[in-house]
């Protein structure tokens, strides 16, 4: 152990199997039955009292906390939950070595490492359970072998050397060579299919993976091998070459990357949120690289070449018909068959098996809705004569909600469509003076507004149009791209529609009834042909409904009230709820509910007492989002309760407000009735009474009811699915007041609840009840997708020249193929 070890809180390998023994006698109930250690390290180069383990589950954090150690942080990280991690070899000065992890929910995780560790078996390691089957097992445990022959000191130095020019493509049939020898970090089946050079650095793209290689410091000893799954990758763009002074090509990989949230000004909030890639023109084929991305996240092109137009085809383009509209570049409605040719034989954007079902041309960019995707197309260069141009790919599985707008009186006379997306591309500008408050955040890439030529655009087209292709059906999964939108429903509405149902809107009270109002929106066009309204309420000019398929507002904007917000959120994307009751002075109730995204996805809507059933609204959504979940119990060998011991102590932190153990068959019974909170085949595992409050663990979700105000008469019931919690930590209690902790990690906000004092087992109780529901049996997303990893020869290999798209000569380009080989592997898609 070195100095700098110890201070640089540098971990150094110790003996697995060893350690799972101290660790059965200290801390018997940490790991589950079948769970082994593959890698244990310990802090402070040997010497220090926190340990660091890699088990066949999960990534384990033991961290004693005070002067004491008496406290015990337990983090638990589960495979499942990691979309990208990295490994850093010792460089020249700074002769650490650092694994980086990032996981949903907690976000980064970083643990440094003593020089001697072979840091590279720890990269196959979590390659192996985290790309392939996540969480492989004893079998990957197994699979690891110890790479004796790897140079530590400079592992990287045979590879880097193959590498030219930059910003060109290599053979990536070497490259695949070198990085299953020295080094040895791709698996045994994993085949590289692109590879780019940029500068001393390097893109791979593989069947498996994106991964990026970064080579730092002066000597180039110190390199970082970052892998980010192909489910992180949430949308992409292509920028072709410009002219005389920007010559270079570019790609953008959008991410939902989990990374440590900052609110620094001139920083995104997630640093993970984006990767740009330049190219040098001629060096790589752009389209192909696009073909390529694009078959690996929408699917294997299927068909040898397209066989059916665009629904709306022959619509014909007068032009915008004016000045404003073409100086706002407010887009207008063309025919999809020519943008489909275009895009298929002019411009390789599209795939075989895609079409172009919806197409709009502002005064220069195009928008382009096809049976996979949502393409933005952005003419750049004075009045879009360059030759730089944008193409912006978006899956439809990226999209979280979306609303349309209509237009409204005097100045803002365009319509609107709105897009919330599902990564984090939210950006803190800088101030423009010291003296000024700083500026608020802006959305960039996680929400978009388009605008839209109102006389030459009925907005309840693509209203209609994105509810086909984004509302689920059977088995929570989304329109097949083989099946086509009717044209029935792209037919421009009846004139007044949106009028005519306002004014029959405006005459209801604040509660609507379901039944009218499901007939009157299927008239209008707003609800597809088996979708049926349960709930209508109104508040003031605003009303919002539950479906059997979306969360339906409408919201009415303006003075005058002729501008109309018609958003819509899919059940199936909704991550945590809550209702709560009426108070003593706060007569409303409400309801709030948080969706997939990072941009204002939070919707609150107030609900007269007496007018609503919070409880059938609750059990609604909850139908719809946790009820094909396994309600069965995790614990087998559950005990019978035992209150917790009246101690002076225990009754003093009680009044402190930390939870005590109360009866969880008594709460299941009192829930499913009064109030009728629970699902007849959902019951209660764990519940701590907190004060006036309850930390219920249910087999389907974690429930936090709240008493409110003085009084406590308005309660909040606020549910988290288990399905959608990816992290947990639990504390052991220490001295004095310090009682035993849980923190629960998830998308949105992290769960956290204090236990009394005394209540050792009631925390590894929790510690077994999550271990069980996030390790072992883990409940299926909803929306969980198959990405395809090609297994036998590569289809996308060096070719002389691409015969779809003129490209200037000169250099390797990469030609663009049909799939072939291919293996479905299950990925969780966050």
């Amino acid at each position: 152990m070195g100095v700098i070890d110890f201070l640089g809180d540098n971990s150094a390998q110790i003996d697995a199997k060893d350690y799972e023994e101290t660790i059965m006698k200290e801390d018997p109930q940490l790991l589950q039955h079948d769970e082994h250690l593959v890698f244990a390290f310990k802090g402070r180069g040997g010497s220090g009292r926190d340990h660091y383990m890699l088990t066949t589950t999960r990534v384990l954090i033991r961290d004693k906390k005070g002067m004491t150690g008496k406290r015990i942080r337990f983090i638990s990280v589960p495979y499942k939950s990691i979309r990208a991690f990295s490994v850093e070899t010792a460089g020249s000065v700074d002769t650490d070595q650092e694994l980086k992890i990032h996981a949903r929910g907690i976000g980064k995780v970083s643990i440094d490492f003593v020089n001697s560790v072979d840091i590279l078996a720890i990269h196959r390691f979590l390659s192996s359970v985290v790309i392939q089957g996540k969480g492989a097992g004893e079998a990957a445990a197994g699979a690891i072998v110890h790479d004796g022959n790897a140079n530590m000191n400079g592992s990287s130095t045979g590879f880097l050397d193959i590498f030219g020019s930059n910003y060109a493509q290599i053979d990536n049939k070497e490259v695949e060579s070198r990085l299953k020898s020295n080094p040895n970090i791709l698996l045994q089946d994993e085949k590289v299919e692109l590879a780019f050079k940029c500068g001393r650095d390097s893109f791979i793209m593989t069947s498996h993976r994106v991964m990026k290689i970064d080579v730092q410091g002066v000597t180039g000893k110190k390199v970082e091998y970052l892998t980010i799954l192909w489910a992180a990758i949430k949308g992409y763009s292509i920028e072709t070459a410009g002219n005389i002074i920007d010559r270079d090509s570019e790609l953008v990989l959008f991410f939902n990357l989990p990374d440590s949230p900052s609110s620094a000004e001139g920083f995104p909030r997630n640093s993970r949120t984006r990767m740009k890639i330049d190219f040098r023109d001629g060096q790589a084929d752009l389209f192909a690289v696009q073909r390529y991305i694009s078959d690996k996240l929408l699917g294997s092109d299927t068909v040898a070449s397209s066989q059916h137009t665009g629904s709306m085809s022959g619509h014909q383009d007068n032009g915008s018909g004016s000045l404003l509209a073409w100086l706002g570049d407010d887009n207008r409605m063309i025919d999809p068959s020519e943008a489909n040719q275009k895009f298929h034989s002019e411009i390789p954007i599209l795939q075989n098996c895609e079409n172009i079902e919806l197409a709009f041309k502002g005064r220069r960019d195009m928008l382009l809705f096809t049976n996979k995707r949502v393409i933005f197309v952005d003419m750049q260069g004075f009045l879009g004569m360059g030759k730089k141009v944008e193409y912006i790919t978006l899956p439809y599985t990226t999209i979280s909600a979306f609303s349309v707008r209509s237009a409204g009186s005097w100045i803002d006379k365009d319509s609107e469509l709105c897009l919330w997306l599902d990564f984090d591309d939210v950006f803190f500008p800088r101030r423009s003076n010291e003296d000024d408050p700083p500026p608020p955040p802006i959305s960039r890439k996680s929400y978009f507004e388009l605008d839209f030529q109102k006389d030459k655009v009925d907005t309840l087209i693509i209203h209609r149009y994105l509810s086909e292709r984004m509302m689920r059906v059977s088995g929570h999964q989304m329109k097949p791209y083989t099946s086509a939108v009717s044209p029935d429903l792209l037919v421009p509405s009846p004139p007044g529609t949106g009028e005519k149902l306002f004014d029959w809107i405006g005459d209801n009270a604040a509660a609507i009834d379901a039944e009218a109002v499901n007939e009157k929106f299927h008239e209008a066009g707003l609800l597809q042909h088996d979708e049926r309204v349960a709930f209508a309420f109104k508040t003031g000019r605003d009303s919002l409904y539950l479906t059997n398929k979306r969360l339906f507002v409408i919201d009415v904007q303006g003075i005058t009230g002729k501008r109309k917000e018609y958003m819509s959120v899919p059940l199936d994307l909704i991550r945590v709820w809550s209702i709560e009751s009426a108070g003593s002075f706060d007569r409303d109730m409400e309801l709030r509910v948080w969706f997939k995204g990072f941009w204002k996805n939070k919707i609150k809507q107030d609900l007269r007492k007496g007018k609503a059933d919070i409880f059938a609204i609750q059990s609604f959504i909850a139908h719809f989002i946790i009820g094909p979940a396994d309600g069965t119990t995790a614990l087998t060998n559950a005990q019978a309760y035992e209150p917790t011991p009246k101690k002076a102590t225990t009754t003093f932190l009680g009044y402190l407000k930390d939870a005590h153990l109360k009866d969880p068959s008594e709460l299941t019974s009192t829930l499913r009735s009064s109030p009728a909170l629970l699902q007849q085949d959902e019951s209660i595992e764990a519940a701590f009474k907190c004060g006036r409050d309850l930390f219920l663990i249910s087999t389907k979700r974690i429930i936090i009811i709240d008493k409110k105000g003085i009084t406590g008469k308005s309660v909040e019931y606020k549910s988290y699915p288990l399905m959608y919690n990816k992290a947990f930590r639990v504390d052991t209690e220490g001295h004095l007041l310090k009682g035993p902790k849980v923190t629960v990690y998830t998308d949105d906000d992290d769960i956290k609840q204090e236990l009394a004092k005394g209540q050792k087992d009631n925390i590894w109780l929790i510690h077994k009840l999550l271990s069980e529901r996030m390790l072992r049996d883990p409940q299926k997303e909803i929306g969980e997708v198959e990405i395809e990893l090609t297994t036998g020869q590569p289809s996308y290999a060096p070719a002389p020249q691409y015969n779809g798209y003129s490209q200037p000569t000169g250099g390797p380009v990469v030609a663009a193929q049909v799939y072939q080989h291919v293996v479905a592997s299950q990925v969780y898609q966050p």
